[in-house]
């Protein structure tokens, strides 16, 4: 547009159509100021004025739904990165069973997400069962708890927090069970609760709920052996902070007041090979096994407690890790494994061990004793139950209980 033309617009800008006048302004021909200047009329002014208003709020309308779309499309991606990253991780077991039932309690995945990335449907279940079961361990004060019945071996699983002690006792019950040699006693109610509870876990695939700080589990039940005599248990689950306490010298009077009667016993010391290791990286507990229960030991002795044991297991729990691991290729049984592992880790436990019974009138018996639950996927399930580690500690159960004597693997015998 020349000048001659501009002029002439302007001139005769009252007479033309307002669409017209605002096409002219958005193509930058001539201003709406220009169009003030030559006389345009208010009313055209402000019709001008408010269509240009409008057409800039749509504009801008426009311009932030796009930009919306575009943030939620590469939000969508993002969550869609991040779901596929955690599946890689469950597929890898690299995360814990919570952290998958938080994922799907939040709509974050599915279970059909974890079947379409070949999870099997036995550990879907298992997951399922755990992220839907109210798994609640009774909370029992040592003072809360009955008096042990007398007539009975009283078995005490010693160990540290996150050691194995509840997985260890799952196993030996739910082979008992699987075997028709459990005889559930109904002299501790809450205790038969409990034992009901941890078979059914483990039955479901998912280990038990540790023992709770501060509380303790008594199970009194009997195993049939193969000639169908009944051997009576008393079963006490202690928490791994109490050993804890020992090792630190607080007082557990409580404790070994609780368990002092004159009932013989097996003490069972689960040690966990694993953390033990890999030098405790992982351990829920950092202190050294092999002076913690070294102390322990003592303190049993101390305490008179070792002159009513008839026998000490020293068992490498979670030994298929330390199997494929430090063993791997190595084909010797797996108790002469065990035995080399805790000779060459846990030599004074062993040499306590002997010095105190070779010193005592009462020669209790000391057994190696490997032992796993099986394979352990995402913390708590468990994809393959090895039910022969249990069925060989319930064998040595039965032979060293009052009932039968003598026993199986006791390298120290």
């Amino acid at each position: 547009m020349n000048d001659v033309q501009k002029r002439i617009i302007l001139q005769n800008a009252n007479t033309l159509e307002v669409n017209n006048l605002i096409s002219l302004i958005e193509k930058g021909e001539i201003s709406l100021e220009e169009f003030k200047q030559a006389g345009l009329t208010v009313d055209k002014i402000r019709q001008i004025e408010g269509q240009i208003n409008l057409e800039a709020a749509k504009e801008r309308a426009a311009a932030e739904i796009a930009k919306r779309e575009e943030e939620e499309r590469l939000a969508k991606f993002k969550i869609q990165e991040e779901k596929n990253e955690f599946l890689k991780k469950v597929v890898r077991k690299r995360v814990t069973v919570d952290e998958i039932r938080n994922k799907i309690n939040n709509g974050y995945i599915s279970f059909d997400d974890l079947e379409d990335e070949g999870i099997s449907q036995r550990t879907i279940n298992s997951i399922k069962y755990y992220s839907n079961s109210n798994r609640v361990t009774i909370f029992k004060k040592i003072d809360d708890l009955p008096p042990m019945e007398e007539g009975r071996t009283d078995v005490y699983f010693v160990g540290l927090p996150g050691s194995g002690k509840s997985t260890m006792l799952s196993g030996l019950l739910n082979v008992a069970n699987k075997e028709g040699i459990l005889l559930p006693d109904t002299y501790s109610n809450d205790g038969a609760v409990y034992q009901t509870q941890i078979v059914s876990d483990l039955s479901r695939g998912v280990l038990p709920n540790a023992t709770a700080s501060g509380s303790y589990n008594y199970v009194a039940m009997s195993l049939n052996d193969e000639n169908k005599k009944k051997h009576p248990f008393n079963v006490v689950e202690v928490p791994g902070e109490l050993y804890v306490n020992m090792f630190n010298n607080a007082n557990v009077d409580d404790l070994l007041k609780y368990i002092k009667n004159s009932n013989k016993k097996i003490l069972i010391f689960v040690i966990d090979s694993l953390a033990h290791d890999t030098n405790y990286a992982d351990a829920k507990s950092a202190l050294d096994q092999s002076l913690v229960y070294v102390n322990i030991l003592n303190m049993f002795k101390s305490s008179g407690i070792l002159n009513q044991t008839d026998a000490i297991y020293l068992v490498a729990n979670k030994f298929d890790a330390i199997k494929e691991s430090r063993y791997d290729g190595d084909n010797r049984p797996d108790v002469d494994l065990a035995y080399e592992f805790l000779n060459e880790e846990f030599k004074n436990l062993l040499n306590n061990c002997t010095s105190i019974r070779d010193e005592s009138k009462n020669k209790f018996k000391i057994k190696i004793l490997p032992y796993s639950i099986g394979k352990v996927s995402y913390e708590f399930i468990v994809e393959d139950f090895n039910r022969n580690y249990s069925s060989i500690v319930i064998n040595n159960l039965i032979e060293d209980s009052f009932v039968v004597k003598g026993g199986k693997w006791g390298l120290f015998n």
